[in-house]
């Protein structure tokens, strides 16, 4: 596994400083009023949404922020009604929350009817209900206000009042909060990092905004620190008593249109990320301070290591062992045992007691076992999926483990991951932002880099075709990496009596295909990389005739390919993106095969040889023939997990060379002179195109 890390640099972008170029606003921020709303209801009148369900027209906030980090959020937000889908998605405004962090109180809500009339809504038929909950079980709740049947053109008008703070492990929401009035109950609420405060707000989404203003009123003595990404907005700084006022303000928003497999939308909406928090190191020394209590063993845990690494005699296959164990032992769900879930990590002994936990508590107990093992570890934090920006804002969904190797170097391991994998730290999570929890107090760091070598898919095959067309192939599947990683799991989660079938209904043969023979690796055989070994039989494969025969190269149409490369095969319809599109992982995909054809037969058209270059896919393909005997060698190797939209057009170039030849028609005739110089005249030439 590839050790080395890649430092972020340090950026400070003090709120003193207004960097991002934008028109500055020319007057203090003030609360939406009655009259506003009125206006931007009437304007909305003349808008063209397009094809938009719903559009918000104000969305107002005001965050007040306490000296000791809590804060206290006053919002009200309009959405005009533009479809029926959009009448039946706003019908009921929910809000879900984790009583533990954060209080809301809807203080005002109506409905401005397309005419003319307003409805205020009571307030005391707000329903309040348990959270639908799946593996994570924390008491949240989620109160429902109901809203009178809408039709298109009418505005929903809501005004809350929130404090608390939002947790990223448990996900971005519209609402958080409990529907209970902010005061002596809000007392209870601790924050996090006491003293300081962070925010990350989005502004765009998948529905227009009109206007969007988000001003924050804190302490002269709270300093705060901020940037914007993804684009600009108008900002400003006013003083006002004892303390200061930034504000973010976005008019005529579009909608952020989905595009499939995109980047997260933190990734491509336009932010704001503040924190108070001077810099990541501190955050590193909180989170270490904050856990280092929790990863003491017991007789118990020292007697479990003792045993699982016994007869091991490198530190390495220790380690392994110990990060195995945690991820196919310690089963995930979590239970809520006080204030902080988000942040605070469950005792080792708790969790090897009670066998289960979240990422958190998994990652806690591999701490506790590696340290009986005498290695210096500590939990870190990270953010699946999307991108951890420069300012020292909690922007974490989930927690792994770090280590020192003999040698200094630190070393990721994540047993939340690596059930049935060989992988100690996910590969699809490649470059991505973490801080580890270290008393001396780490940086940003991010994740290693992958190359496509790393997550292999090997595939070679001797194939034969008969007179009548059938098909008989051996082949033989070698994987590391990612492709290794999901053949497991799919042999463990699909297995039955008959594999033979289940393999045989994926292998893109066609309706006659049957597996023979079949050899596997066992999914819990982490020693070695997996294998697969097949001998297959298709009659009709080829479309054969007196003196013609057409196929298509086997391992073209790739066998197993739901299983282990879904995602090089995505359909790629649209000639550009705006955004990025996100693979799996790197890849490197290499098919080698050898075709035999009955004597006195011989291949007079093979697909076109190509090699394609790029920043994201490089491809290459080239076939010969010897007589009745066809053997090709493809490869595309996947260079980035994210393709960027500037790169888009070129891999998706690759990925239709490649599908070009899996549709590609390999023509064979019998011996004949008429054959033979058919087979000179179609030799293929090479193909080759570059692109930097």
């Amino acid at each position: 596994m590839p050790k080395a890390l890649f430092h972020l640099p340090r950026r400070l972008t003090i709120a003193a400083a207004l960097v991002i170029a934008s028109p500055a606003l020319a007057a203090p921020p003030r609360p939406v009023t009655d009259a506003d709303i009125q206006a931007a209801i009437s304007a909305a009148a003349e808008r063209d949404f397009k094809d938009a369900d719903w559009a918000v027209l104000i969305d107002d906030a005001d965050v007040y922020v306490n000296t000791t980090g809590l804060a206290t959020t006053k919002q009200c937000e309009v959405i005009k009604i533009l479809t029926d889908a959009g009448a039946r998605r706003q019908c009921v405004q929910r809000f879900d929350f984790d009583p533990a962090t954060r209080r809301v109180h809807v203080t005002a809500a109506r409905v401005h009817r397309q005419d003319g009339t307003v409805d205020d809504l009571p307030l005391d038929a707000i329903a309040v209900q348990p959270t639908v909950q799946h593996m994570i079980y924390w008491g949240g709740r989620q109160y429902l206000l109901s809203i009178p049947r809408l039709a298109v053109g009418d505005v929903i008008e809501l005004h809350t009042r929130k404090t608390g703070f939002n947790i990223a492990y448990l996900g971005d929401d519209d609402a958080p909060g409990t529907a209970q009035p902010a005061g002596n109950a809000a007392e209870t609420l601790q924050p996090p990092m006491p003293g300081h405060w962070y925010e990350v707000t989005l502004f765009a989404g998948h529905q227009p905004i009109v206007h969007k203003r988000y001003s924050v009123h804190l302490s002269s003595k709270m300093p705060v620190q901020y940037a914007v990404y993804n684009g600009s907005l108008q900002t400003s700084q006013w003083f006002e008593d004892k303390g200061v006022v930034h504000t973010f303000v976005a008019d005529d928003v579009p909608a952020i249109e989905s595009e499939p497999h995109m980047i997260d939308l933190n990734d491509c909406a336009t932010k704001v990320v503040m924190a108070t928090v001077p810099d990541w190191e501190m955050k590193s020394r909180w989170f270490h301070d904050v856990n280092e209590g929790q990863f003491e063993a017991d007789d118990a845990i020292r007697q479990t290591v003792a045993k699982i690494t016994k007869g091991l005699t490198s530190l390495d296959d220790r380690i392994a062992a110990c990060n195995h164990w945690v991820a196919d032992n310690i089963r995930y769900y979590g239970t809520s045992r006080g204030p902080c879930e988000g942040f605070t990590l469950h005792k080792g002994t708790e969790t090897y007691r009670d066998r289960g936990g979240v990422c958190k508590d998994k990652a806690g107990m591999l701490v506790t076992m590696l340290r009986v093992l005498g290695v210096e570890a500590y939990p870190a934090l990270t953010m699946a999926g999307s991108r951890v920006e420069d300012i020292p804002a909690d922007q974490f969904n989930h927690t792994v483990t770090v280590m020192k190797d003999q040698d200094g170097e630190w070393r990721i391991l994540d047993p939340t991951w690596i059930p049935l994998s060989r992988e100690m730290w996910s590969s699809r999570e490649a470059l991505q932002g973490l801080v580890y929890g270290t008393p001396e107090g780490e940086t940003l760091t991010l994740s290693p880099y992958y190359p496509p070598s790393y997550n292999r898919l090997a595939c070679a095959a001797q194939s034969q075709i008969d007179a009548d067309g059938k098909l008989t192939t051996a082949i033989t599947m070698n994987m590391s990496g990612y492709p290794d990683t999901y053949l497991r799991r799919y042999l463990e989660r699909d297995w039955q009596p008959d594999m033979k079938g289940v393999f045989a209904s994926r292998l893109n043969f066609g309706p006659t295909a049957r597996v023979d023979d079949l050899h596997y690796t066992d999914p819990y055989d982490y020693t070695r990389d997996a294998q697969v070994r097949m001998e297959v039989s298709a009659p009709a494969y080829a479309a054969s005739g007196t003196d013609l025969c057409m196929l298509h190269l086997p391992l073209m149409t790739h066998p197993l390919s739901d299983w282990l490369i879904p995602d090089a095969l995505y359909d790629l319809n649209a000639e550009s993106r705006q955004y990025g599109m996100r693979l799996r992982a790197t890849r490197e995909i290499d098919y080698r095969e050898a075709i035999e054809l009955p004597d006195g037969w011989s291949v007079a058209e093979v697909p076109q040889a190509r090699t394609i270059t790029s920043p994201s896919a490089d491809l290459s393909f080239e076939a010969s023939s010897d007589g009745n005997r066809l053997t090709y060698h493809f490869k595309l190797d996947l260079k980035k997990h994210i393709v960027p939209p500037e790169d888009y057009a070129k891999f998706r170039e690759s990925i239709q060379a490649m599908k070009d030849i899996t549709a590609a028609w390999v023509i064979c005739r019998s011996g004949s002179a008429e054959s033979t110089s058919a087979q000179a005249a179609l030799v293929p030439t090479q193909q080759e195109v570059h692109h930097d």
